[in-house]
């Protein structure tokens, strides 16, 4: 399922949808919270790619350390008509553990402005056609084609000019943690659905 409004670049999907069935593997439940982050508009930084790419691997790494429960993330960075960077996130959460995103992002949203003085937008006030902001369980294909949905807006080609021909280069993957071999293995819900959902 994807956005029909933008070009999307299949190899950016591609790597977007990969992960997140990496991530369903390994946990039960997974809560996706979608932000927007920003650069303070005077920012003398607003427009250099290696810092912001600097400055974002870092803000990452303290969302990984921070007790948060955040067990994944995947951005994007992109630039808008004047040429000023920013970032499209999507941070997935121990859905075990945790059912409210707003501690989560308000936390991001400190360390981010205490990095750089910028901002993070909140997606999840959004009232989006199609959401991709509920709980994502294995059994739940409506949740899990929305999610889908909302990734494929990370992959859209617009507004990433600098990044043709090395689309790569603008995206953000964590590391998935392979699944435990202990317990009772899926035979059933969303496990067949994730490998054979065209997208």
């Amino acid at each position: 399922m994807q956005n029909k409004n933008f070009t999307i670049h299949i190899q950016l999907n591609h790597q977007l949808i990969t992960h997140l069935n990496a991530l369903q593997q390994r946990y039960s439940k997974i809560l996706p919270i979608r932000i927007d982050i920003h650069y303070d508009k005077n920012d003398a930084f607003n427009t250099d790619i290696e810092t912001a790419k600097q400055e974002i691997t870092f803000l990452l790494f303290q969302a990984m350390q921070f007790e948060l429960d955040i067990v994944g993330y995947a951005v994007v960075i992109e630039y808008n008509e004047n040429e000023h960077i920013h970032f499209h996130a999507v941070f997935y959460v121990n859905g075990q553990k945790r059912q409210k995103y707003y501690p989560i992002y308000s936390a991001l949203a400190y360390a981010w402005h205490n990095l750089t003085k910028g901002y993070l937008y909140d997606c999840q006030r959004n009232a989006y056609a199609i959401s991709g902001l509920k709980m994502l369980n294995h059994y739940d294909e409506e949740a899990y084609r929305s999610v889908c949905y909302m990734l494929s807006y990370l992959a859209k080609t617009e507004q990433k000019a600098p990044f043709r021909g090395r689309y790569n280069d603008c995206l953000f993957l964590s590391e998935v943690v392979a699944p435990s071999n202990s317990g009772r293995p899926r035979t059933k819900g969303l496990y067949k659905f994730l490998y054979s959902l065209p997208i």
